[in-house]
């Protein structure tokens, strides 16, 4: 059976100094994510630097400031995952998350890949 994409969009609007533990708590899974899409909805603090930092390890999307959907909308427009996890900027992931997600879906929608 195989192993279903999962893309991550964390949602951004000046959290800078929450961002990195955001990103971090995703990176840091057991079982990693396909792609982790970070939305900055026009922040003025510092968000942009703190993705800055993390490369290749993350897909930036920067927008005007249009509001946490349409920031969201914008992380949908950019993925390519079979599941999809919504993370706001000023929360973090248990370590285990995306595997009970994972396994889940495997369990109740089988994918043809």
């Amino acid at each position: 059976m195989n192993t279903p994409l999962i893309s991550i969009i964390i949602n951004n609007h000046n959290y800078g100094s929450y961002l990195g533990e955001a990103i971090e708590s995703v990176l840091e899974q057991t079982c990693p994510a396909a792609e982790v899409i970070v939305v900055d909805d026009g922040s003025t603090d510092d968000s942009r630097e703190v993705m800055a930092r993390f490369g290749d390890k993350i897909i930036p999307v920067f927008q005007a400031n249009m509001g946490q959907i349409t920031a969201v909308n914008a992380g949908l427009q950019n993925s390519r995952g079979d599941i999809f996890c919504l993370l706001d900027a000023d929360d973090v992931f248990l370590p285990e998350k995306l595997a009970s997600i994972q396994e889940l879906f495997r369990t109740v929608f089988p994918l043809d890949r």
